[in-house]
This record gives C-alpha cells, sequence and structure tokens, in this order.
C-alpha cells in the first residue's frame, strides 16, 4: 500500500497547515519506501551474484529509491504552489523510474516486483487521472508477462493483480478526498476572506458618511460664525457651540462606528438636515412628519438624507432644497447643479457607497441632473 498520496491535477493551493504537512510527506515516503524495498534488496543478495554484479544489482534499488523520491518531491513542492508536476518530471521522470523498475526486477528476480507497485503510486501522483489507470493497466500487463518470465506460478500473477488495482484504487480514492478537502479548505478561505472584505467596505462607508456629514455641517457653521464675528457677536458664538456639538456628535458616531453600533433615524436627519441647510444659506422646504414610513427603512432614508444633503453643501451652489419622503421613497432635489457635480467626480464616492447601502436593503438609488439646473437622488424600494 502506498502511502499518503498527491494529485498531478490543478487543485487549490494548500493552506499554512496543509503545507507543512505536505513539505515532510516526501521524507515520510522516501522512509516507507526504503522499507518496502528492503525485501528487495534481499533479493539481490538471494540471487548470488558475483561482487560485482551485486554492486550494480544494489545501486539499481538505491537509485530507484533515489530516483522515486526526487520525482515525489517535485510533484509535492509543484502540489504545494497549486500547479500540475513539471512536464520533465511528469514524463522523463516516470521513464527513468520504468527503466531503473526493470534493472531492480532483472536484479532481485521475484522480490523486485514490487517496484510495480511503486510505479503505479507515482503514476497517481504525476499525471491526471485517466493518464494514470492507462499507465496501471500497462504495468499490469507487464505484471502477467514478467513473471511468467521468471518462472513464477499464475496465482502469483493474480495476487500481485488484485495487489496493485487494489492499491490504487485505495490511493485513488485518498487523492480524491484530499483533493476535496483541499477545495473545501480554500473555499471557507475564500468566504472567509469575502466577509473580511465586505465588513471593511461596510466600515468605510459608515465611516464616510459618518465623519463627511458631521465635518461639513462644521466647517459650513465655522464659516458662518467667522462672518458674523464683529457683526453679530452674539449670533457668532451660538454657531460656535453648534460646532462643537456637532465635534462632539461625530465624535460619537465614530466610536459608534467602530463598536459597531450607530444609530441614524430618519427624523433625527431632518432636523441636521434643516440646520445644516440653514447655516450654508439653503432655503429648505423639508416634510413636517415621516410617521408613514415604516420602521425598516428609517434609518436607510435617513442615510440617504444625509449624504444627500452633505453633497448639496458640499458640492453645489444650491439656493433651494427640497425633500420628499413616501412609504417607499425618499427623494432629494436641489437648484444648484455646478459642473463637479457630475459622474466620475469625487461626489460619486459617496454616491457608490450609498448605492451599495440601497442595494443591499432591496432598493434601487438613482442620482443625477434633472436637464433643468436642479439635481435629485432617490432611492426607491421594493414594495
Amino acid at each position: 500500500m502506498s502511502p499518503t498520496p498527491v494529485r498531478p491535477d490543478a487543485v487549490p493551493a494548500a493552506t499554512p497547515a496543509a503545507r507543512d504537512g505536505e513539505r515532510r510527506l516526501p521524507v515520510v515516503v522516501g522512509v516507507v519506501w526504503a522499507v518496502l524495498l528492503t525485501p528487495t534488496a534481499a533479493g539481490v543478495y538471494q540471487q548470488h551474484y558475483p561482487l560485482g554484479w551485486a554492486i550494480l544489482g544494489y545501486a539499481s534499488v538505491a537509485a530507484f529509491l533515489g530516483a522515486f523520491f526526487y520525482v515525489f518531491a517535485r510533484a509535492a513542492a509543484a502540489r504545494r504552489r497549486g500547479e500540475p508536476p513539471p512536464c520533465a518530471i511528469r514524463r522523463g521522470g516516470f521513464v527513468v523510474l520504468c527503466v531503473l523498475g526493470t534493472l531492480v526486477v532483472g536484479f532481485a528476480g521475484e522480490n523486485g516486483v514490487v517496484v510495480w507497485f511503486a510505479l503505479s503510486q507515482i503514476a497517481l501522483v504525476l499525471m491526471r487521472p485517466r493518464e494514470a489507470w492507462a499507465t496501471i493497466g500497462s504495468i499490469c500487463v507487464a505484471v502477467v508477462l514478467v513473471p511468467r518470465t521468471l518462472g513464477l506460478d499464475w496465482e502469483v500473477n493474480v495476487w500481485f493483480l488484485v495487489a496493485i488495482f487494489g492499491s490504487s484504487w485505495a490511493t485513488d480514492a485518498i487523492f480524491r478526498l484530499r483533493d476535496t478537502n483541499l477545495r473545501l479548505v480554500r473555499a471557507q478561505e475564500q468566504i472567509a476572506s469575502m466577509a473580511v472584505e465586505q465588513e471593511r467596505l461596510r466600515f468605510a462607508r459608515d465611516l464616510h458618511d459618518v465623519v463627511g456629514h458631521s465635518l461639513t455641517a462644521a466647517t459650513v457653521k465655522t464659516q458662518l460664525a467667522r462672518r458674523l464675528v464683529d457683526t453679530d457677536d452674539d449670533r457668532a458664538r451660538a454657531e460656535l457651540r453648534e460646532v462643537e456639538g456637532l465635534l462632539r456628535e461625530a465624535l460619537k458616531d465614530v466610536r459608534g462606528t467602530v463598536a459597531g453600533y450607530r444609530e441614524v433615524t430618519l427624523p433625527s436627519e431632518l432636523v441636521r438636515a434643516a440646520t445644516v441647510l440653514e447655516a450654508a444659506g439653503v432655503t429648505a422646504d423639508l416634510p413636517r412628519a415621516v410617521d408613514h414610513v415604516p420602521a425598516g427603512r428609517s434609518e436607510l432614508f435617513g442615510w440617504v438624507l444625509r449624504e444627500s444633503v452633505t453633497n448639496v453643501v458640499r458640492h453645489s451652489h444650491a439656493q433651494y432644497c427640497r425633500v420628499t419622503v413616501t412609504a417607499d421613497r425618499i427623494e432629494i432635489w436641489n437648484d444648484g447643479v455646478s459642473g463637479a457635480a457630475h459622474e466620475g467626480s469625487p461626489v460619486s464616492s459617496g454616491l457608490v457607497g450609498l448605492r451599495e447601502r440601497v442595494a443591499s436593503a432591496g432598493g434601487t438609488l438613482q442620482a443625477g441632473p434633472d436637464g433643468r439646473g436642479g439635481w435629485t437622488v432617490s432611492a426607491m424600494m421594493v414594495a
């Protein structure tokens, strides 16, 4: 029975733990076959060759073992890289093993036929299944013909055939099981990697939406406060207090985002939008009540409103902004389309994240100019 298998087929690269095991595999295989070939070396001794021929016999056994170890190690190394064995190893290595195996059988007689097991197993290691089984069939033909020339009984031939087919079938089954396990492990790694990437994107999107809106609002109010200094100090101080509140709230939102906990609702974002738009000098037309919006959509519509208002203040020259909310739709329109507000501009980076957020909730997001100097962002949910 052959030791642990390695398939020549293209399979996913092994995991680090599996690769550590495969690095030790050639050594284990070499030791096992050194033990299995001991009776073969004894068979050379039993032939009572002259010293020179005996040395050649032992050398052929040693060369076969060394070549087997080398070919197996190269195939295993390719396996660790997720590649099939090199053509030179797959073809030339097997031919060399066949030549050396013939010499071993010639020197050791019936004790040397164990090399056929080695050849059948290495065929499964080096070749694709169809090629390997065709090669094993050829080896079986040799098993039938060669022992007859050595004077062995036909019962011995049958025993060898059964043993070769049985060990090859078991090895092939181990190959398939090993490949299946490798693919499963690889699939699990890919799923885990995709989950990490999705979480990273979600975190980046949340951080953009939270920090971008709050800093934009703080910037607008700071600019307003600077203009009011020396003309209306009381209102300037009031605006700065609001800036302080905004920054504290932004810090709270960032901490909530990092901790995976945040609370965004449509009513709270309407209050924010009114404050920010007023500070930016934009006339706001906002709904007075949004009780008709299902609770499950309040957060999503809140994110849409937050990002849209941020873009109005940051990127447009709007004088008027209107927000319309129904049970399954929210629309934000402003009259300040500028040259920078088009797809491909920095504005669209936030809209990309917003579009992903709406899509993940089962809705669609549309954003763009209306052709009359206005810009519309609308999120629609499937009823």
